[in-house]
């Protein structure tokens, strides 16, 4: 890990995180709930609360809520990972609705590090990634609600680039 990840680490934890997500009024009106986010940054565990305010016409889980859960949370991880000198955002999303939302539903986010490192990797190569992660948000019996791919944008700041040449120069 570089000096200037684990600096952004000590200012910002995943402990921090989770708990200004939780705050957040997007997040708390949707009723999504972070419930963990791993110390190396690498899986988060959030769950969607099925509520009045969150429900449909048929009184299961609004579909704009499922697709607000998946929203960031592996940009997020690989953000933490990769460090300051990366640019990461999320770049497309799919979900495929499988069944009805009918009580709390559940998604797992992992960003293993051997991953994490091929993206840093390329990007180090001068490449822009395009990488897609892909998860199942379900109720707690294990029912698949939906199938979910978020593709996520990775590229090496510029000035990173030129910083880290061998002759100062860099490239873009």
């Amino acid at each position: 890990m570089s000096d200037r990840t684990s600096k952004s680490r000590k200012h910002f934890t995943p402990q921090r995180l989770n708990r200004l997500l939780n705050l957040w009024p997007p997040m708390l009106g949707a009723g999504i709930r972070v419930q963990e986010i791993n110390d190396d940054w690498t899986r988060a565990r959030v769950k969607l609360v099925l509520t009045r305010i969150n429900r449909n016409q048929h009184g299961t889980a609004f579909g704009g809520s499922i697709g607000a859960m998946t929203d960031a949370f592996y940009a997020l991880l690989l953000m933490h990972q990769l460090g300051k000198d990366y640019k990461v955002w999320d770049q497309a999303a799919q979900l495929e609705y499988v069944s009805p939302g009918t009580g709390t539903i559940y998604g797992v986010f992992e960003v293993p590090t051997a991953v994490a490192a091929q993206i840093r990797e390329r990007c180090d190569a001068g490449e822009k990634v395009l990488h897609w992660f892909e998860l199942d948000l379900t109720l707690a019996d294990g029912t698949v609600v939906a199938r979910a791919r978020r593709q996520v944008y990775a590229r090496k700041k510029r000035e990173a680039m030129q910083r880290d040449a061998p002759d100062g120069a860099g490239s873009a």
